[in-house]
């Protein structure tokens, strides 16, 4: 459901004086109460400036003067990752309307009609490549017109606007075109070879943009072997870094982006970046904050050793050597999805598991009334909740949060639920 963006916004400044705008026209009015102006840039949207959207859904967004030429987006909706469209600014006034059904269309903008002209035409030729490789009787012929249909397009609009801002971004987004017919594997393969010839990584405006991060992730993502995923995933970013090594800035921020991604589903390919470039970048520069995420991280993974904390005043974790799993689990008795799932929990453990529940908790009060309903737990108050240091220790963000451990206290998985939890629990005990 579109949520509109609140009215509290208003207390950010319009700007003082301005010599071009962006307005126009949202549909329908009722749909709409505000306009937001952000630069796109290549870690962060900034904001730039906003506009109020009146009864008939229109509005308008001073610029400043020395506002800078480039790549923004214009955010009518909550959450803004979801609820944006693109516009480039490149000194003239811009207008548009726009509506959820239909997009984006441009009155008054030339640069953006092309721009919006260029991104149809390729991605309707894009498609039909991909309809003839899906087509078993397709004829050879075939991909040759749509080859130098394709080559034409991109050598039309790059001509069409010769000297213009946009010009750099459609050269930019120039692909392999194959000489001879080739299969789909084939023609795939070198289009990844080819990948970065149209990328000039010393150009201002595309890296005071997205548009070389963008292309950047893509590579890494799009070209994977997914039976050999991780070898993939590791081949592609050494290529990638291989080619902007001496970008020390937009390296480490193409690093930092790539070990984001990856930490959230993928340890393994994580960890690497962190070992083979990202620790020694933040070393250099004496980034702490980073140094500890990447080590915790590390630290969490299936196959360390789990952190060791204190359970009571005297024993901790490492002292416990009579089970043949464990499970440190956090938790909290003002979570209802705790409260959902650690009954299940407690009902399908048995006797060759032990469970530490650590609670996260602002005060004692609830939490030591509801333990009384888990027994077979070993309980553990985690005071100051999201500033706890064990849940600190083993980077932990929601609850419920598991983590079984072998008898050797390494960390043998991490299951997003209970469900999970279970089907591990029945596959050990079954073996």
């Amino acid at each position: 459901m579109l949520k509109k963006l609140c009215l509290s916004l208003l207390f950010l400044p319009l700007l003082a004086w301005s010599q071009q705008t962006i307005s126009g026209t949202f549909k329908p009015a009722s749909d709409f109460k505000m306009a937001i102006l952000y630069k796109v840039m290549p870690m962060e949207l900034v904001y730039a400036n906003h506009s109020n959207v009146d009864s008939l859904g229109r509005f308008t967004i001073p610029l400043k003067k020395e506002t800078e030429k480039g790549l923004y987006k214009i955010v009518y909706a909550s959450p803004q990752e979801e609820y944006n469209f693109d516009v480039f600014y490149t000194g003239q006034d811009v207008e548009l309307t726009f509506s959820l059904d239909k997009g984006t269309y441009f009155i008054k903008s030339e640069e953006n009609k092309l721009w919006q002209s260029y991104n149809k035409s390729m991605g309707m030729i894009t498609d039909a490549i991909a309809k003839f490789y899906a087509n078993p009787t397709a004829n050879k012929e075939d991909f040759f017109t749509l080859i130098q249909l394709q080559k034409k397009s991109q050598e039309q609009f790059e001509t069409a606007t010769n000297a213009k801002f946009i010009n750099q971004f459609i050269k930019a987004d120039r692909t392999y075109y194959p000489s001879v017919f080739e299969d789909e594997t084939t023609y795939r393969e070198n289009i990844k070879n080819n990948f970065f010839d149209a990328l000039d990584f010393n150009n201002i405006n595309l890296l005071n943009s997205d548009v070389l991060v963008g292309k950047a992730l893509s590579y890494v993502f799009t070209y994977v072997d997914f039976e050999t995923a991780n070898q993939s995933y590791k081949e592609n970013i050494d290529t990638l870094i291989s080619i902007i090594e001496d970008k020390k800035v937009f390296k480490t921020i193409i690093l930092k982006l790539l070990w984001n991604e990856f930490s959230r589903e993928n340890e393994t390919v994580a960890n690497y970046i962190t070992d083979t470039y990202l620790l020694e970048l933040a070393k250099a520069e004496n980034d702490i904050k980073l140094i500890e995420q990447l080590i915790l991280v590390k630290n969490t993974s299936i196959g360390a050793k789990a952190p060791n904390f204190e359970i009571n005043e005297t024993s901790k974790l490492y002292d416990f050597n009579n089970s043949s799993e464990y499970l440190v689990l956090f938790w909290s008795s003002t979570c209802g999805h705790c409260l959902n799932e650690l009954p299940q929990l407690h009902k399908a453990i048995n006797n060759n598991i032990k469970v530490i529940a650590i609670g996260l908790e602002n005060e004692p009060e609830f939490w030591t009334e509801t333990i009384k309903q888990f027994p077979k737990f070993i309980h553990v108050y985690g005071e100051g909740k999201w500033d706890n240091t064990i849940g600190d220790s083993y980077n932990v963000n929601s609850t419920p949060s598991y983590y079984l451990l072998d008898k050797n206290k390494l960390i043998k998985a991490k299951p997003y639920d209970v469900e999970a939890l279970k089907k591990l629990l029945i596959k050990t005990s079954e073996n």
